[in-house]
């Protein structure tokens, strides 16, 4: 913290604080660290055993421990190295806001405004809480997109929000300049609270309840025996527990590695600013809505002559990819962890610590927190080196325009297909996937595109035409994906110890024939999708599992976490072992027919089978017939050593019939298009197989009793309360208008009903296709079963940034339906000529 002469127009982007225009008094949170009364002294001595222990006395600790004891919790002991509140908590700016970029996130701060609200009455301790709104500003058009986007999406939470015109600012707020503004976001139930005094609330009533907190006691490593939390060593002594929640903010990493087993907690520490001036000499009201400035002194002038009285430097946390780390760490049972807040602690500390004290408890929180899953990063991105250079990245990011499609430029090529070299030099622009280098889509020689910044777009992208290429490539002639991102786990057996396995973790039925290939989804006890992967029987008891790139970690830890301890049973990672290259497009039978000497027609090589074949000189490459697009063509895994061979013999055998490389662009609007659904985008751990239309994928009557059966069972009774359906926007000019993202409501009948979850421009129909949930109420408010006829019935439009598009709903693809209707009109055509 530091105080004296400062220029504020060196400080931007600032959060301006409600008492810049106060009495004049020191807000009371800044006063010292406020510490908790207890009976424990630093001298009581440490119980020998707990069910849980908290590491960190902030809000975010606090909260957890508040949210545990509120759902029956016993036996808890919360940890603190210093004084409670005296980290990162004090120095808070106190805003709680719910403008965030995902729903999630919304949830959480709304929550958490909600509860700062009544802990005062709870507890007797004042929080300091006032509602006093908050503006997010546009000065451009984009900007003011975002919100309108930003608008629609937080209506759909009931979250009240408006979008105002200038006007309407200055009136909310006299001292902001509006000369050069387009509009506004308000937010009229955003509030600020007193951190250490929130804190300390939770504190109280956690205490309450029989947390016992102490203060002045450090961690210093969590014990771990066969995979499970067993014991936590502190610098005053060892207690025994079967649960520890690592929510020690910027010191979360390095406790995490303090111990003989590594946990990754992927976070960095950085510097984080804000200033408190002295009163003006025309305060406003307390209760005026703060904005969210960059341009200081342009936007307010009236604060040049505003004394400053202090600038507070405090330290924050950020995360790859400036969202927090939230759940039980892969392979150790118990170790939890709440940490990386990227800035946004107190809006997030109430909602984050009841969804983790819902996950210790029932093993699940109740609503889907798959991007804040800190399984979705893996030890790759643990590096000191990448951490750093990453989150000085992430932190301007926070203040940025949130655009589609955006990828982060630091901490790349950390994990590259064999083929990255060659498919460069050939124009491929990339994205990144969990750490792996993806191809979006390849420029042509000759043509250039925009640059990186001028790129940034809510409309018609300047790739359009290059994507819409090699779609038109994947559907006449052939094209060819590396997808050597994939997950790809083998799993083997002395016995038939993996077909148990397997049939107990999927719905599909795997004990098929050697070489078939199974679409299944992994469910939890819910029903709902843990995985969604393709499973190919090698032999008798070995298999090949696929998942997506993003659930490596995910995907891992809940099929170990289902293991019998069997040294005869193993699970293999060889996601790095083979590449693969996806033949999209009909005429990918015939180079391969060429390279292999085989026929590779239907007949002799049906759906869903893979063999071992020879391509060029390569052996033993495993083809498969499926291309996770719907389109005709075959997937090839290859060890490592033979990918550039095998591609460049599929590229010059291809020449003839005209092959081109493809990007990860084209297989998502060929994949849209056909209503194929992706974990992760569409579908999450609360989706069941009967909700998305994959009742076909499960086997009710396999011998083995799969996980998630009797909750399936009991729903096809009682009939579905939410729908996956395919919507086709009308009246949408691709060109002019702008274009759907994800998260846009969905309305029948003029009544919001669902929700989007991902969308693609279709070259086929000429028109954006966007997938979603319909999850309908009643009258009363309960949920609503969703019938065909319901969803047939219904007038349909998608709210995009504000602006309501016709829509046709199906639950079938409508380029089945095009296509059916090409092939009737070219019969037609045929009769007719051959009756001339």
């Amino acid at each position: 913290m530091r105080s004296g002469a400062c220029s504020i127009r060196a400080l931007a982007p600032v959060l301006l604080r409600r008492w810049l225009c106060g009495a004049g008094a020191r807000p009371a949170h800044l006063c010292g660290s406020v510490r908790f009364l207890s009976t424990d002294s630093v001298s009581a001595a440490l119980p020998d055993r707990a069910r849980v222990v908290i590491c960190g006395g902030g809000i975010v600790g606090t909260s957890v421990a508040y949210h545990l004891v509120k759902l029956g919790w016993t036996e808890i002991v919360l940890l603190e190295q210093g004084r409670l509140g005296a980290g990162t908590t004090r120095f808070c700016a106190g805003i709680v806001s719910v403008a965030k970029p995902l729903s999630v996130e919304s949830k959480m701060a709304d929550y958490s405004n909600a509860l700062y609200e009544r802990l005062e009455e709870e507890t007797g301790v004042k929080t300091g809480f006032v509602r006093t709104g908050s503006l997010c500003l546009a000065q451009n058009q984009d900007r003011f997109l975002s919100l309108k986007r930003l608008a629609s999406r937080l209506k759909v939470l009931g979250v009240s929000c408006n979008v105002i015109k200038p006007k309407d600012v200055a009136r909310l707020h006299p001292l902001v300049n509006i000369h050069d503004l387009v509009g506004a976001l308000h937010l009229p139930g955003d509030c600020v609270v007193s951190p250490p005094d929130v804190n300390h609330a939770l504190a109280v009533a956690s205490a309450a309840h029989g947390v016992q907190i102490y203060e002045h006691t450090s961690v210093n490593h969590v014990v771990v025996k066969k995979g499970h939390v067993t014991a936590v060593e502190t610098d005053r002594g060892s207690i025994e527990c079967e649960y520890f929640v690592n929510c020690a903010g910027q010191w979360a990493y390095e406790l995490g590695q303090s111990g003989e087993v590594k946990v990754s907690v992927p976070l960095h520490g950085c510097e984080h600013f804000y200033l408190l001036t002295k009163p003006l000499s025309e305060p406003v009201q307390n209760d005026s809505p703060e904005p969210m400035l960059s341009a200081l002194l342009r936007r307010m002038p009236s604060l040049e002559s505003c004394e400053i009285q202090q600038l507070v430097n405090c330290p924050e946390s950020f995360t790859p990819d400036m969202r927090c780390l939230m759940g039980e760490t892969p392979g150790i049972y118990g170790y939890f962890v709440l940490a990386g807040m990227n800035s946004s602690g107190l809006s997030f500390a109430g909602g984050a610590g009841k969804y983790l004290a819902e996950w210790i408890t029932y093993g699940y929180p109740s609503t889907s927190v798959w991007h804040l899953d800190i399984k979705r990063f893996g030890n790759l991105q643990s590096s000191r080196t990448f951490l750093r250079h990453r989150v000085m990245e992430v932190m301007p990011l926070l203040y940025e325009l949130k655009v589609p499609r955006w990828d982060f430029q630091t901490g790349r090529q950390l994990r590259t297909s064999p083929l990255y070299d060659r498919l460069d030099t050939q124009g491929a622009r990339w994205m990144e996937k969990h750490g792996f280098e993806r191809a979006k889509y390849f420029v042509p020689a000759g043509k250039d595109l925009l640059a990186l910044d001028q790129s940034k777009t809510f409309y018609k992208p300047d790739w359009f035409d290059i994507v819409g290429a090699e779609v038109k490539c994947c559907k006449e002639a052939v094209c060819v994906i590396d997808m050597s991102s994939f997950t790809k786990f083998e799993l083997t057996s002395a016995g038939d110890q993996a077909l148990q396995l397997l049939q107990r973790l999927c719905a599909n039925d795997l004990d098929v024939p050697v070489g078939h290939i199974v679409h299944t989804g992994m469910l939890n006890q819910r029903g709902g999708y843990e995985n969604d992967c393709s499973v190919v029987r090698l032999s008798k008891n070995s298999f090949f599992i696929i998942s997506p790139t993003d659930q490596q970690v995910h995907c891992w830890s809940w099929i170990k976490k289902h293991m019998p301890s069997d040294p005869q049973l193993h699970l293999e990672d060889v996601s790095w072992k083979y590449t693969a290259l996806n033949l999209i497009g009909p005429r990918a039978m015939d180079v391969l027919s060429e390279l292999s000497y085989v026929s590779m027609t239907p007949e002799h090589f049906p759906s869903l089978f893979c063999k071992e074949m020879s391509v060029g000189y390569a052996n033993g490459i495993r083809v498969m017939s499926m291309t996770h697009t719907g389109e005709p063509g075959f997937m090839l895994y290859m060890p490592i050593e033979y990918a550039l061979h095998v591609y460049n013999e599929v590229m010059s055998v291809g020449q003839k019939y005209g092959i081109r490389n493809a990007g990860y662009y084209a297989l998502r609007s060929l994949r849209i298009e056909k209503f194929f659904a992706f974990w992760g985008q569409d579908l999450d751990s609360f989706t069941t197989p009967l909700e998305c239309g994959r009742e076909f994928r499960v086997k009710f009557d396999k011998d083995t009793d799969f996980l998630g059966r009797d909750a399936l069972l009991r729903q096809r009774v009682e009939g579905v309360t939410r729908r996956f359906v395919m919507l086709v926007l009308e009246d949408h000019d691709t060109e002019l208008d702008v274009w759907p993202w994800w998260g846009e409501p969905i309305y029948r009948n003029g009544e919001l009903v669902g929700v989007t979850t991902s969308s693609a421009y279709s070259y086929t129909l000429q028109r954006h296709v966007c997938l979603g949930f319909l999850s309908p109420t009643n009258t009363d408010g309960s949920p609503a079963v969703v019938t065909a006829d319901f969803i047939n019935r219904g007038d349909y439009e998608v709210d995009i940034a504000g602006q309501k598009f016709p829509a046709k709903a199906k639950l079938y693809p409508f380029s089945s339906l095009f296509a059916q209707q090409k092939r009737r009109k070219d019969n037609m055509e045929l009769s007719n000529f051959q009756s001339k």
